[in-house]
């Protein structure tokens, strides 16, 4: 059966029977069974050189998933609920998830629930994925999922890895696997305990905002450095020039030598991460009275701090380029702008995303970001628009109105890989009047003169 995989001019009905015939043998050899409508998985995790742990809880009751990873103090979940993802991030806000990320929890959750495997691989895509010498595999999709390949040893078809957007698990046992499915952040994760729960899987309600608008005047100017762009704060007293950044989605970034003099206890949690809490911010008028922050060495020339998912998961951010300043609005009392046309602003997380258009293809950047210029692309989206070279001028683009040709950047680095298909930069943003309405979802722009 297994030499089969290799036979050439296999119809795309035989190659779907193989591919059902590669799971129902896993099945038998790794004597598995269907998972009851709830269960519990407990997970140890551990980062590669030992030195942080934390834990991870998969449940779920029906149609309803929720994964909880703990480490450092720090808590964040992100879930499914009533056929709608959500997730609480590491300040304890919990917000409704994109289509794109309830995409992905879905596929996990298809993962976990194994799926795959019985009654409900009927309401999937099932499919022949490549083979080797020692491995073959077979690429699931999940209705309303991204697609699942799973990676199976030909000699014993033990399941050998799991992958999809944004998930990332290789097994060594059963029970052990490295979970790279977070940038630059691989760890080692041991299934403990899988069972039933002890009680129902509690509701969970968006909330937890903590922005405050005092009398003066939520505002602060702007100032270029380098390629960041750069507003003055104050952290726990201390002045700061932050950069906001759309790629910032976790906590408040602070170089080390400003987190020296905040007086916080950090701990190093399993991401590898140096993070503390109970940090206040204070933009003019806009204050948030305790934030987790993140200890880096890694933050650009001339800036202190970086932040993003605290400003645009809970105000109405304006850019006026005109009078140099950046505004924030309380998204309850804010209203539109006569003059302005309104655009989609998605959001991968807390990350704001544009949709432009562009013959036809849609493409999800990131905005606004730190990049030299005002297009970077993913190699995955140059070949999607006919490109090629490290750089290119791309035409025909459309955000609300015509965009002019743009030289873009092809790059796969960490500033557009969790974008889907790259970022748009300061450069660009500037060149229009703008509000980030990512708590509506929605982005109003005026070309500037």
């Amino acid at each position: 059966m297994l030499a089969a995989v290799a036979v050439v001019g296999c119809t795309d009905v035989s190659q779907a029977r193989l591919a059902q015939r590669i799971l129902a043998e896993h099945r038998t050899r790794a004597r598995l069974k269907p998972l009851p409508a709830a269960q519990l998985v407990r997970v140890r995790l551990a980062s590669p050189s030992g030195d942080a742990s934390g834990t991870e809880t998969i449940e779920w009751e029906e149609g309803n998933y929720r994964e909880t990873v703990s480490s450092a103090g720090v808590t964040t979940i992100r879930g499914i609920q009533a056929g709608k993802g959500y997730f609480t991030d590491e300040d304890g806000v919990t917000r409704l998830a994109s289509e794109p990320l309830l995409a992905r929890l879905i596929t996990r959750f298809y993962f976990w629930k194994r799926g795959y495997l019985f009654d409900d691989q009927a309401e999937a895509r099932v499919a022949l994925g490549p083979a080797d010498d020692a491995t073959v595999s077979v690429q699931v999709t999940p209705r309303g999922g991204d697609p699942l390949l799973l990676l199976f040893g030909r000699r014993d078809l033990r399941l050998v890895s799991a992958r999809s957007k944004h998930f990332d698990l290789v097994f060594s046992s059963p029970t052990r696997f490295r979970d790279s499915s977070r940038r630059d952040a691989p760890i080692d994760a041991e299934i403990l305990w899988t069972g039933l729960p002890t009680g129902p899987l509690k509701d969970t309600a968006a909330g937890g905002w903590s922005a405050s608008w005092g009398t003066a005047n939520c505002e602060a100017p702007l100032a270029r450095a380098g390629r960041a762009t750069t507003i003055p704060a104050r952290i726990s007293g201390q002045p700061a020039a932050i950069a906001v950044d759309a790629t910032e989605d976790g906590p408040l970034r602070l170089r080390s030598a400003l987190a020296d003099r905040l007086r916080l206890s950090f701990a190093r949690d399993v991401f590898g991460r140096m993070i503390a809490r109970g940090a206040r911010l204070e933009i003019g008028g806009l204050a948030y009275p305790s934030l987790t922050v993140e200890r880096s060495d890694s933050l650009p020339d001339d800036v202190d701090a970086a932040a993003g998912a605290p400003l645009f998961r809970e105000t109405v951010v304006e850019i006026d380029p005109a009078a140099n300043l950046v505004r924030f609005h309380d998204p309850a009392r804010w209203t539109t702008r006569e003059g302005f046309f309104r655009v989609l602003l998605d959001d991968d997380g807390n990350r704001p995303a544009a949709i432009v258009q562009r013959r036809g293809e849609r493409l999800r950047l990131l905005v606004p970001t730190a990049i030299a210029g005002p297009l970077s692309l993913t190699p995955e989206a140059v070949a999607r628009l006919g490109l090629s070279g490290r750089t290119a001028e791309v035409t025909g683009l459309r955000w609300g109105v015509a965009l002019p040709a743009l030289p873009a950047i092809i790059e796969s680095g960490s500033q557009v890989e969790l974008g889907e298909d790259g970022g748009l930069g300061w450069d660009l943003v500037l060149r229009f009047h703008a509000f980030f309405d990512m708590p509506h979802r929605w982005m109003y722009l005026r070309p500037t003169e």
